[in-house]
């Protein structure tokens, strides 16, 4: 009798044991799927690791849309370094324009870094898309996937997240951090890095409901200048590149400098993870203002013609009788072109623009040279507001640089003076410290 029911046990357990078994193996094989509040989904499909990256088999999900189908942007693509992608499935509505974000955390949300989806176009229901992470927290087993997606209902952070199991977990030996201030110089500029602090806050924040999410934490650097021995203020960190001993390698965009009489606190985003023993910044300096004549060219009474927004974002060179030369020269062993600026006739007087500039460089600037516009006024010597809308081409055709410009009022010709310059580039290597948490506010 007891032989029978200790074997009656041990069956049970043994039921148990394979029921947990199978749960926990379904649990794992289960699709992780986001979804907003518009319907839209974001599906985990796969992840690898490398520098070949190709697409899992796919199909086209169940739907009831029959206008729904899957492709693989870009198809299998290479990269020069080792990087995980992470494959997904984006399925929107095709006649909704879609655009998604993805921020990848560590398994504390201490910090994060992004990579983009793109947009969706009006003619793909769902498609399949590789995310790039050329930095990850490679000493981590797991880490946390969120997706945030801005569409014609809004902007939505996911609440919803996806867990992500290390591909390629490291261990190597971190780097051995330099002590502040340290001091750097390239050619005439000498650079002291006083403080160095990551998950600082932003001046903007992607989910407004949480200012400690790290997807609104950046990294704020202090810096004193000297240019051939004196302080200097006209020179400011234009980007960032930061790198640590596991493999991660990341571009950072400087959101702003603030003086503080010879101290510069530059804030930019992304940092890494804290808790390697170093990181390494690569950092591009670029002067402001104040440059040498041999840096210098000036266009005067430029025309400033009537165009649409259309054609100033459609830019072609080649275009007869719709993209004249207003002015031309060679400086600093470039050749630069400006094509005669656009008053845009399809804009209000309240839209964001209301014109279009566009500069040719020939052959494309190499690296390290940077083209400032210094001073854009109109013929009664008003300023005129303008900002970069991108670029195009490149190699020894050139580029084109687009600006567009505001503040136009009756403006007839335009006044240019335009800088190229050569950036300095220092490193340091360095532990950052932490930022303290960010204040709650008191309760009402």
């Amino acid at each position: 009798m007891k032989k029978t029911i200790k074997i009656l046990l041990w069956s049970v357990v043994a039921i148990l044991i394979i029921g947990v078994a199978a749960v926990a193996f379904w649990w794992m094989r289960k699709p992780q799927i986001i979804t907003f509040d518009t319907g839209d989904k974001v599906t985990l499909l796969s992840v690898d690791y490398g520098k070949r990256h190709v697409p899992p088999g796919t199909k086209a999900p169940a739907s009831t849309n029959t206008t729904a189908r899957v492709r693989a942007r870009g198809g299998a693509f290479n990269t020069t370094n080792d990087i995980m992608v992470v494959w997904v499935r984006q399925e929107h509505d095709p006649q909704q324009y879609a655009y998604f974000q993805y921020y990848l955390y560590d398994k504390d949300g201490t910090g994060c870094v992004e990579s983009f989806g793109g947009a969706g176009g009006n003619r793909q229901g769902a498609e399949v898309v590789g995310i790039q992470f050329p930095a990850f927290p490679r000493r981590q087993g797991k880490f946390v996937l969120r997706v945030q997606e801005q569409s014609n209902g809004g902007q939505e952070m996911s609440d919803q997240k996806i867990f992500i199991r290390n591909p390629k977990r490291s261990s190597v030996a971190g780097w051995k951090a330099d002590s502040l201030p340290n001091t750097q110089d390239d050619d005439d500029l000498s650079v002291t890095l006083t403080k160095l602090v990551a998950g600082a806050a932003m001046p903007y924040q992607r989910d407004q409901d949480d200012a400690d999410d790290a997807a609104n934490k950046g990294v704020q650097a202090t810096f004193n200048i000297e240019r051939n021995g004196r302080s200097v203020t006209n020179w400011e960190p234009v980007s960032v590149e930061t790198s640590d001993a596991t493999g991660n390698h990341l571009n950072g965009n400087v959101a702003g400098n603030q003086w503080n009489g010879n101290d510069d606190v530059a804030t930019y985003q992304y940092g890494l993870w804290t808790d390697e023993a170093a990181w390494k910044l690569r950092l591009e300096f670029s002067q402001q203002s104040g440059f040498a004549d041999g840096e210098l060219w000036s266009a005067q009474n430029m025309p400033l013609e009537p165009g649409r927004q259309q054609d100033f974002y459609n830019f072609n060179p080649r275009r007869a009788n719709t993209n004249s030369v207003a002015a031309e020269t060679d400086l600093n062993g470039y050749h630069l072109k400006i094509f005669t600026p656009k008053q845009f006739t399809d804009a209000g007087l309240n839209a964001y623009l209301q014109g279009g500039l566009s500069i040719q460089v020939t052959p494309s600037l190499a690296d390290g040279m940077r083209m400032t516009l210094v001073k854009l006024t109109d013929d009664q010597t008003n300023d005129i507001a303008n900002m970069n809308q991108g670029w195009g081409g490149g190699g020894a055709n050139g580029t084109i640089y687009h600006y567009g410009l505001r503040d136009l009022g009756g403006a007839t010709n335009l006044n240019l003076t335009i800088a190229l310059h050569k950036s300095r580039f220092v490193e340091f290597t360095v532990k950052p410290e932490k930022a303290p948490p960010a204040a709650v506010p008191p309760a009402q």
